[in-house]
């Protein structure tokens, strides 16, 4: 593929699938009380209740609409692990995935997809008088995506270098603080580096072992940042973006219901099939139901919807099975 057929827009859509192949639901201010579920801010780490290790195998199909006509079809599928543990006050937790996205279509239509997406985190965490947490972390992603209509796909690497903190106030009340540093690299474009500022509060009440209640709600949020041509390299973009996350756990009996919802918004500024586009929306969902003992395995079930709203609509459903064991 020559360099030249790849413009400043596809470089703008492939940050976007970047945010759409990661949708994911990591908790930011604490950790969640499943032990399969990943967090995002390193020193959310320091509030997991127990040592635990987890995996997690999900399908799902989809498609995209343009003019209220179907012009692609998904199958999605993936597995992802998640490995949690202390070393004295040190909370340590690791976590890797592999998704992968066949594309059945007759035509190409402006707009790219994502194909394969590869994610691994490390973060550590450490605890302080039990209501302060200050973490670390190191987050890679690889991203395989099609581009354009001559079938090609290019693939991108992002490194993220995290800091964070996380403070317990009354017994119940958590607020969180982070910052991330993206480095992006590909071959047919500049590399790119981006800030994210990350917020958030969360109330746990309820103790382990008994009747828990959790919500949290936090905001990240980059600015646009855009780095020009240089020699066969074309411009990379980072739209202006902001991600808002909401999670609700109940925990009784040893079942644990839970519920989380991430909601994207892209500022752009593009035509695209014959469209204006200013803004691209991304929506997913998931609702659960787990078993966790205090010690022993656990297992549990989600159900997760997205939608991708640009000139055209995406629409994907999954079903997610999870297995791990409480140490």
């Amino acid at each position: 593929m020559k360099i030249a057929m790849i413009g400043s827009k596809a470089l703008l859509f492939l940050g976007v699938l970047l945010l759409w192949a990661n949708c994911g639901f990591g908790q930011v201010v604490t950790s969640s009380m499943d032990p399969t579920q990943s967090i995002l801010m390193p020193s959310a780490a320091g509030w997991r209740e127990k040592p635990a290790a987890g995996i997690g195998y999900h399908e799902g199909s989809g498609t995209r609409d343009l003019n209220n006509q179907e012009i692609y079809q998904f199958d999605i599928s993936g597995l992802d692990g998640n490995l949690a543990f202390t070393v004295g006050n040190a909370f340590i937790e690791m976590y890797g995935s592999q998704s992968t996205t066949n594309v059945q279509l007759d035509q190409f239509y402006e707009g790219q997809f994502n194909l394969k997406f590869n994610d691994a985190r490390l973060n550590i965490a450490l605890a302080g008088n039990d209501f302060l947490t200050i973490g670390l972390g190191v987050r890679s992603t690889e991203s395989t995506d099609h581009i354009d209509a001559n079938y090609d796909s290019e693939t991108t690497d992002a490194m993220r270098a995290i800091g964070s903190i996380s403070i317990k106030a009354l017994d119940m009340f958590y607020f969180g603080l982070g910052f991330e540093r993206v480095k992006e690299e590909n071959t047919y474009a500049v590399g790119l580096t981006w800030n994210n500022v990350i917020s958030g509060v969360a109330m746990h009440l309820g103790q382990p072992g008994g009747t828990q209640f959790k919500v949290e709600y936090s905001l990240a949020y980059s600015e646009s940042q855009v780095n020009t041509l240089s020699g066969d390299l074309v411009e990379n973009n980072h739209p202006q973006t902001a991600i808002s996350r909401m999670s609700g756990e109940l925990m009784f009996s040893g079942l644990l219901f839970a519920f989380k919802s991430e909601e994207k918004k892209i500022d752009v500024d593009i035509v695209e099939n014959g469209q204006t586009v200013k803004e691209i929306k991304m929506v997913n969902n998931q609702g659960g139901v787990l078993w966790i003992p205090e010690n022993g395995l656990s297992m549990g079930f989600y159900f997760l919807t997205g939608t991708n709203t640009a000139s055209y609509d995406d629409s994907i459903s999954s079903f997610k099975v999870k297995l791990a064991y409480v140490f």
